[in-house]
């Protein structure tokens, strides 16, 4: 029963793809018509960098949203891991990469370990956890921003190979060449699949649930400190609120790439196509100027379509 469930996929998910293809070529097309500077190198590069980071915090969510749970807690830990390291490269350079994205992990299983062993709803423990954490960026950078100083960490983003590639593009095509390979081709992948499928039926089936929900939330915290880590050195300096747009930006990707919000149907493999959506569109608004208010607006509305288009299951209780 589990493999057909597995297998039955298969189609839907082809022809999601399909419909998302067709209109992101859509809105490229439109872009370019309307802003002739959207198609310009500047703006490619900026969309690259934009997508890099996205990616990252993305395939983490996207584990997570397979198994039917939710997290919260990626914006806040983004700002929490950038804001770190902005904290501790001066004194430990390089060193402090490892470091901000270990405490993203370390958030990532208290949120597992709260959501498994205290049976709270993933969406209650997660914005929970996200609460906290804003706060305690709050305390460590008094409210302010910082720099990030040392070179090393900043040409760890804004580096490019051969002055070809940027580094940032580099690290998260490799990231996600190694969590396709983790979905497609190991246990853990598969059972995030399975659960969101039907966890009674892969419980039963002799797959650790409780230790599979807790990696995926580890995983997802600690993709999204280094999404920090790469964002501040991207920008060069990390302020309190910068990680908070990609909580809502990163379901969005999942959804739109065709995972439904549910869980039980969809891959990492998609999640690129809802990135490249997200921050083509969202690079499109912008050079239309269009007001940040109605940039929300627009976005609530793909995400709306994106649920309709992706969702098998319509209980909001599937999302556990």
């Amino acid at each position: 029963m589990l493999q057909a469930s597995l297998a039955g996929c298969k189609d839907g998910e082809l022809w999601r793809r399909a419909v998302t293809i067709f209109v992101f070529m859509i809105a490229i097309i439109a872009f370019g018509v309307v802003a002739p500077s959207f198609g310009t190198l500047a703006n490619i590069r900026a969309i690259e960098l934009s997508s890099s980071v996205l990616l990252i915090a993305s395939i983490g969510a996207t584990f997570v949203i397979l198994m039917g749970s939710i997290d919260l807690s990626i914006g806040a830990v983004a700002s929490f891991c950038g804001m770190l390291v902005a904290r501790l490269s001066p004194d430990l350079g390089l060193w402090s990469v490892p470091i901000g994205c270990l405490v993203g992990l370390v958030f990532g299983a208290i949120n597992g370990l709260v959501y498994v062993y205290l049976r709270i709803p993933s969406i209650l423990v997660t914005l929970g956890t996200a609460t906290t954490i804003s706060g305690a960026v709050l305390f460590i950078s008094d409210g302010r921003s910082l720099s990030v100083s040392n070179s090393a960490v900043i040409d760890m983003a804004q580096g490019a190979l051969a002055n070809v590639v940027p580094n940032a593009v580099l690290i998260s095509a490799v990231i996600y060449g190694a969590a396709v390979l983790v979905g497609d081709r190991t246990r853990f992948g598969r059972m995030t699949l399975a659960i969101g499928s039907d966890e009674q039926i892969a419980a039963l089936m002799g797959v650790k649930v409780n230790t599979i929900k807790v990696q995926a939330f580890a995983l997802s915290g600690l993709l999204a400190g280094l999404a920090g880590v790469l964002l501040a050195a991207r920008l060069g300096s990390a302020t309190v609120t910068m990680g908070s747009y990609m909580t809502l930006d990163t379901i969005t990707a999942v959804v739109v790439g065709g995972t439904a919000i549910t869980g039980g149907s969809g891959n990492v493999r998609l999640t690129i196509i809802g990135v490249l959506f997200i921050t083509t569109f969202s690079a499109g608004m912008n050079i239309l100027a269009l007001p940040p208010y109605l940039q929300t607006i627009i976005q609530g509305i793909v995400i709306l379509l994106a649920v309709l288009l992706n969702t098998h299951r319509a209980s909001a209780e599937d999302v556990k």
